[in-house]
């Protein structure tokens, strides 16, 4: 289920190739070793479901954002019935919501947000408003700075996906040692 695609764009190459290692890493997980809390992650110790859990909700926040910038609409951010950025709150809502019931129907629900993100990065490069500021009045922050539409799609994906890699082959690396 790894994205194989090509893409315009080197924003949509970079979250197609850190999106991949991130997936290769979480498929290789057996279930029960994906419900282990033991990274430290947003308000304390998380499993690898939990980080997935975690890119799901800010991958669907970011296409709510853009899809209400389309009907020309400034979405009340972050979302998700938060109306100030709690952080912690947040992320204990999408490992709730996003969790599932098996490894399965989690991935396959990550692929179709990084997919539907994909093609609005690939929309976006063509209509040539993926990197102006000053196009969606949804991407100035609180401080009245602009940003570009590709500065929110990167922190909310090629970034947290480089976290989460990273944390995860750390501990599959400790646990093949301890195991072996």
């Amino acid at each position: 289920m790894l994205i194989d695609k090509d893409y315009k764009t080197p924003l949509g190459e970079e979250i197609k190739k850190e999106f991949n290692k991130l997936f290769s890493l979480v498929s290789c997980v057996e279930l029960p070793f994906r419900l282990v809390k033991r990274f430290e992650g947003t308000g304390g110790k998380v499993s690898i479901a939990d980080l997935v859990a975690y890119q799901i909700g800010w991958g669907k926040l970011l296409i709510g954002w853009y899809e209400a910038g389309l009907k020309g609409v400034v979405p009340q951010m972050p979302g998700e019935g938060f109306v100030k950025w709690d952080y912690v709150g947040l992320a204990q809502l999408f490992y709730e919501k996003y969790h599932f019931d098996g490894n399965k129907k989690q991935l396959q629900n990550f692929l179709r947000v990084v997919e539907k993100i994909l093609i609005i990065v690939d929309y976006e490069f063509q209509t040539k408003n993926l990197d102006k500021e000053g196009v969606w009045d949804w991407c100035t922050l609180s401080s009245g700075k602009e940003w570009p539409l590709s500065k929110w799609v990167r922190v909310n994906t090629i970034a947290p996906y480089k976290k989460a890699s990273r944390a995860i082959a750390r501990s599959l690396k400790v646990s093949n040692f301890i195991f072996n």
